[in-house]
Parts: C-alpha cells; sequence; structure tokens
C-alpha cells in the first residue's frame, strides 16, 4: 500500500459537505432554483400535496421539488425538524445556488396579541440552540433580512406580527420558567430552528427570513385550535409564495 502524505488527505469539512449534499441532492443534476422555502416542520406529518395544490411541479426529487409560481421556478424542500437539520439544509442548498430562502413552520406564542394562527415574522431570533453557536464560536446576531422581511410585509394580505422568537433544541425544558424567561426577554414566540436558519444563511451568503404560525399560547394557558391552526399554515404558504414570486424584482 502506497504512503498517504498528510497533504494528499482531503480536508474533512469539504469532505463532509459533499457527504451532505450527497444525503439530499444525489438524485439532483446540477444547480437548484436561486429561491427556495423550507418547511420547518414534522417530516412524518408533512405532505407534499399541499404544495401540488399551489404550485405547478416540474419535478420531485427525494428532497426536494422543482416547482414555478408566478412565471419563477422555485425549489421546495421537504421538511426539516430542529436547529441542526434544518441548518444543514441551507448550508448544503447555498451551495447548489440557493440565494433566498424562506422557512415555514410553527411556534409556540409567547407575546399576548399573538392567537393560534397568527402569522409571526422574525426580525431575529435568541440562538438557545447549539447549532448556531458551533457554526459561530461566538456571540452572534441572528437577523433576518431586512428586505425580505419587508417583502413579507408588503404581500401579506392581512395582519403580520414581528418581533424576536425563541429558538432552542430541547423541546422538553419548555416549562412555566422558561415561558417567564420568554416573556422578561421579550421575545413573541418560541420555535426551535429559526436562529439556525438565520445565521447559517447569512454565513453562506444567502438572503433569508421565517413565517411562523402560532400554534398554542404556553403563557396563557391557551390549546391548539386545529381550524385556527390550519387556516394559518394555509396563509402562511400563500405568502411565502407571492414574497418570493410577486415581489422577486426588488429581492434580485
Amino acid at each position: 500500500m502506497p504512503d498517504v502524505l498528510p497533504g494528499d488527505v482531503p480536508e474533512w469539512g469539504s469532505t463532509f459537505k459533499a457527504i451532505a449534499d450527497g444525503w439530499l441532492f444525489s438524485d439532483v443534476d446540477g444547480p437548484l432554483p436561486p429561491v427556495a422555502i423550507l418547511p420547518l416542520e414534522n417530516p412524518d406529518l408533512y405532505d407534499r400535496a399541499d404544495w401540488e395544490k399551489r404550485v405547478e411541479i416540474e419535478r420531485h426529487h427525494r428532497s426536494v421539488s422543482i416547482a414555478r409560481h408566478g412565471g419563477r421556478r422555485i425549489a421546495i424542500l421537504t421538511a426539516k425538524l430542529g436547529a441542526p437539520a434544518a441548518a444543514m439544509a441551507v448550508q448544503a442548498a447555498a451551495a447548489r445556488g440557493v440565494r433566498t430562502l424562506i422557512g415555514l413552520g410553527y411556534c409556540g406564542a409567547i407575546e399576548d396579541g399573538l392567537g393560534c394562527g397568527d402569522l409571526l415574522v422574525p426580525t431575529g431570533a435568541v440562538a438557545a440552540e447549539g447549532t448556531s453557536i458551533a457554526h459561530t464560536r461566538e456571540r452572534y446576531p441572528a437577523v433576518a433580512d431586512h428586505r425580505l422581511v419587508r417583502a413579507l410585509h408588503d404581500s401579506a394580505p392581512g395582519t403580520l406580527h414581528d418581533g424576536l422568537v425563541y429558538s432552542l433544541d430541547a423541546v422538553f425544558t419548555q416549562d412555566s420558567g422558561l415561558i417567564e424567561r420568554c416573556r422578561r426577554l421579550r421575545v413573541s414566540g418560541i420555535d426551535m430552528e429559526t436562529s439556525a436558519v438565520l445565521t447559517v444563511a447569512r454565513l453562506s451568503g444567502v438572503r433569508a427570513a421565517t413565517v411562523l404560525v402560532a400554534s398554542d399560547h404556553p403563557g396563557l394557558g391557551l390549546h391548539t385550535d386545529g381550524t385556527l391552526l390550519g387556516a394559518g399554515m394555509d396563509r402562511a404558504m400563500g405568502l411565502a409564495l407571492e414574497a418570493v414570486t410577486g415581489r422577486a424584482a426588488e429581492l434580485d
């Protein structure tokens, strides 16, 4: 066996990026469209048919669908749950040419005026998960792209809430103490992905924002209303599509 010199060994970070690309996009030839939507939800509950009602599907791949809407080609990724999975999808999509991304998911409401089914577009996030810090090694602001946030507000047919969201990994640590801490921090909601999506997107040169549907209100002890939640997600999907297609000229 020939000797392997240190200079012959590929840098592991580059090797693993290729592995991650293979996990997600091994059945995709070439780049992705520059605009993408990333559902942030339980993959077991994700249904591609919800998007097929709204867009013209060109092709389904294992982890992404290529579609047309409003004359623009877009990528709709399959659902990712939690900061590590969402961040990997963002980074891999960026390497495939995505430059504008909207994450679409759920949050628990903290703000008193935010009810089940209402939409929150965070201007930034508290990174209480471990993925963001692993990428930055320091305190780094998880901030949404202001032009994309503005496009979402301009595209909305009704009221949108804005503010901060508290993103965490350990979902079972949500107790009364955490809720009270979030209220003191004046955040509007709690989710699991936004801070990582915004951080990794910015580091990867991707314009990003998230649209979150309030699912319940732990601070007020209000549980999920399925009808309101479904209506909220329906509105959020329409809003995301309008923002990345109808307002495309502003984003390019």
